[in-house]
């Protein structure tokens, strides 16, 4: 059943999965901070938790709390716990995530765009975030891509788009996918989310030489000319 995010229902499953855990300890399992584990708590989070930290609630939950439950009070569709379809299935190695955020900030400096490398949150599933001073464009947030099995890549497509319904995201904002698959590249670039108004884009790396091979813009917002396009491309 899909139905819209319930913060106090969910905050109420929440409080049942910590259970006797210490609340900073559940925050550190799940990987988030305390303070945003007092923000879902309080149902004073405006917006769901993303479904890849949903599934990290439900992997430490006690007094029985499951995923689907979770998923259900959250608003996104529940599925069947021996196939949770929508879980990102895999995850990235430190060493491949220290080379795609290199790989980007490299070339972010080679094409004369002046950023600043936002500090890392842990209440958000962004790999790598620059803010810009002005601009058409604020923020970049940067999402690496697994590169998994072809059945994998559209499980972890539908995962990523369906958070992004959920998630505050303003006209400034640009959101890209980063992969070292071509494979991965060509699903995202064909597979466009017409009912959603963001700025998105998909690039792929070449592995071998650490430097970007292509961007692909998904969409954009209304507010963007095809120069500021241009200027935020790599």
């Amino acid at each position: 059943m899909n139905h819209k995010y319930d913060p106090q229902e969910f905050a109420t499953l929440l409080q049942r999965a910590v259970g006797n855990t210490k609340k900073k300890e559940f925050a550190s399992l799940i990987d988030v901070s305390p303070e945003y584990l007092s923000r879902i708590l309080n149902a004073k989070l405006e917006n769901p938790p993303s479904i890849s930290k949903i599934q990290s609630i439900a992997q430490n939950a006690n007094n029985g709390v499951t995923y689907a439950q979770l998923l259900s009070a959250a608003g996104y569709a529940a599925q069947d716990e021996a196939d949770p379809a929508l879980a990102i299935p895999t995850s990235l190695s430190e060493d491949v995530r220290k080379f795609m955020q290199g790989t980007i900030l490299t070339a972010l400096s080679v094409s004369g765009i002046s950023c600043t490398l936002e500090q890392e949150k842990k209440d958000t599933d962004y790999h790598l975030s620059v803010s810009f001073a002005s601009g058409a464009i604020s923020h970049w947030h940067f999402i690496f891509l697994s590169n998994a099995t072809d059945e994998l890549m559209k499980k972890e497509l539908q995962s990523l788009y369906l958070r992004l319904i959920f998630e505050k995201i303003s006209d400034t904002e640009k959101i890209s996918f980063v992969t070292g698959s071509k494979e991965e590249f060509e699903l995202y670039s064909s597979r466009i989310p017409e009912n959603i108004s963001l700025n998105l884009s998909v690039i792929l790396i070449d592995e071998k030489n650490l430097t970007i091979e292509k961007e692909c813009w998904i969409k954009s917002t209304p507010s963007l000319s095809s120069e500021d396009i241009s200027i935020y491309t790599l």
